[in-house]
């Protein structure tokens, strides 16, 4: 079986996604999905990815597998820019770059037993032979807590069930990186925990890391290392999870934690004012302008860049925004508060 061991550099980081850009032409004019993108991913790590419906997310993740290729910008894994590669290249590349969906069901063939779907990658690249293969399904169905369901197909599993087998398919070539885009969001809340739990002992088994997209806030402060914030098609702040939720610096940061149900709803609405502005025209300046409450005439006029705060904050805790929040004491404690009221 393949590993993750390869001949590039191990001090740079896993993924490393460079200005990206996304757009689609319609007949109502461009949609600008992702705009200017630019984070990492290191081993070993887990980073989140966080925003409304609309924001750009899978967008941005089916961007990075090249699944369309997006309009611009690089997409540097393991050493290698996929955005330049092409044929058996990106095809081995990907090799080592998996994704697990929302919907477990309408990424499994319905008329397939479990042990034909976990087999398909192995069999894509030519892994072994038939008695190899075979073993090596056994393994990963195992390891995620579904031996003795080889010979079942998709209908005949619970939705959970099925969200395993599509974990295990994943992992069967032992990737680097797994990209789960929303691969949680349609389970009830116990399968989620259990889901999540087999996430993280997956990845200290097996030395993986994550890009854990979704739009549930609790979700992405359990599993991740870091947490980067998406509004409309752009980062609006990044940086160690606990940090992100304790302090938060960016006003839509502020306002997604005030909208976690069971926390401080009555806020919600003044927090966050109107609908997201179209990705086909969306506003000048900072996109967040037009539903911030601390908005001002700069903030139409020219964009936010990224930038870490002076001392005093949290190394690696970067925004975009002209007027940050300065986190008093006070907002720390509400928001300690906020994340022990939050349903594990």
């Amino acid at each position: 079986m393949s590993d993750n061991s390869d001949n590039s550099d191990h001090t740079a980081p896993l993924l490393q996604v460079t200005d990206l850009v996304h757009e689609f032409r319609t007949d109502l004019g461009t949609v600008h999905a992702v705009s200017g993108v630019s984070f990492e991913v290191r081993a070993g790590e887990t980073l989140g990815i966080v925003g409304e419906t609309g924001s750009g997310k899978s967008t941005l993740a089916r961007s990075i597998v090249q699944a369309p290729r997006p309009t611009s910008g690089a997409v540097v894994f393991r050493g290698a820019d996929l955005v330049t590669l092409r044929g058996a290249r990106l095809l081995q590349a990907r090799r080592h770059l998996q994704m697990v969906f929302q919907d477990p069901f309408g990424s499994l063939d319905p008329k397939w037993r479990v042990r034909d779907l976990v087999e398909e990658p192995l069999v894509a690249y030519k892994t072994g032979d038939r008695t190899a293969r075979r073993r090596r399904v056994d393994e990963v169905l195992e390891l995620v807590g579904l031996a003795g369901y080889s010979t079942r197909r998709p209908r005949e599993l619970s939705g959970g069930q099925a969200q395993r087998v599509a974990i295990a398919r994943a992992v069967a070539l032992n990737p680097a990186l797994i990209i789960c885009d929303e691969a949680v969001s349609s389970l009830d809340v116990l399968i989620q925990a259990q889901v999540l739990n087999l996430f993280e002992r997956l990845r200290a088994e097996l030395g993986l890391s994550y890009l854990f997209i979704a739009h549930d806030l609790a979700l992405v402060k359990q599993v991740s290392d870091r947490v980067a914030v998406m509004y409309l098609g752009k980062l609006c702040e990044v940086g160690p999870g606990e940090q992100v939720y304790r302090r938060p610096l960016h006003p839509y940061t502020r306002a997604l934690l005030d909208s976690v149900p069971g926390t401080a709803n009555a806020k919600a609405t003044k927090a966050i004012r109107g609908e997201p502005p179209s990705p086909v025209h969306p506003p000048s300046g900072c996109r967040f302008r037009t539903r911030c409450p601390r908005a001002e005439q700069r903030c139409a006029d020219e964009e936010p860049v990224m930038r870490e705060l002076p001392t005093g904050h949290t190394a690696g805790h970067s925004v975009a925004c002209h007027f940050p929040l300065v986190p008093a004491a006070d907002t720390q404690a509400r928001s300690e508060e906020k994340i022990g009221e939050i349903p594990r």
